[in-house]
């Protein structure tokens, strides 16, 4: 059975590892290999330890008899008022297809309504076309494109957060 909760610091050796293995896999050929030269274990477990750590910070995992089988990420959106923002959402291999990132985007979802916010969003690489049909498929629209540091991106709303009541 499917149980999604709050991460807390024994989970960051599997959000790393998880974190890690599905950027080399899911963007190895729409990021530029520079991107992937810092892209540790190491690396990462300190990132989620600090995100973790973070005051206004949320995160989940979603886990089953079996254990870890993904992660969700959020705080609130700094770019746009009062909306919070779905900063990652990580599914493990053997969990995909199976409904584990839909509760994952539910959680966070409720998460935001239920604390006040009046939308979501996610901002996802171009061309990670599987993560994005999931996210309008939930309810998300396209807000607008643009280029970070290594990517060309695309930034999704979620403009009515009551389907997740």
């Amino acid at each position: 059975m499917l149980t999604i909760r709050f991460a807390d610091k024994n989970d960051v050796p599997h959000i790393a590892e998880t974190y890690v293995y599905n950027h080399r896999t899911t963007y190895k050929n729409l990021l530029p290999p520079e991107y992937f030269e810092g892209l540790t274990k190491e690396y990462a477990e300190k990132k989620w330890a600090d995100y973790i750590a973070g005051k206004n910070n949320r995160m989940w995992v979603a886990e089953d008899e079996r254990g870890f089988l993904g992660f969700a990420a959020s705080m609130s959106d700094e770019e746009l008022y009062n909306v919070w923002y779905l900063d990652s959402l990580h599914v493990c291999e053997k969990a995909r297809g199976k409904g584990v990132g839909t509760a994952l985007i539910k959680t966070v979802g409720k998460y935001a309504l239920d604390n006040g916010y009046e939308k979501m969003s996610i901002c996802i690489v171009k061309g990670n076309d599987n993560a994005g049909d999931l996210y309008r498929k939930l309810g998300a629209r396209h807000y607008k494109d643009f280029t970070g540091k290594m990517s060309h991106s695309e930034k999704l709303l979620w403009d009515d957060l009551s389907i997740y009541e």
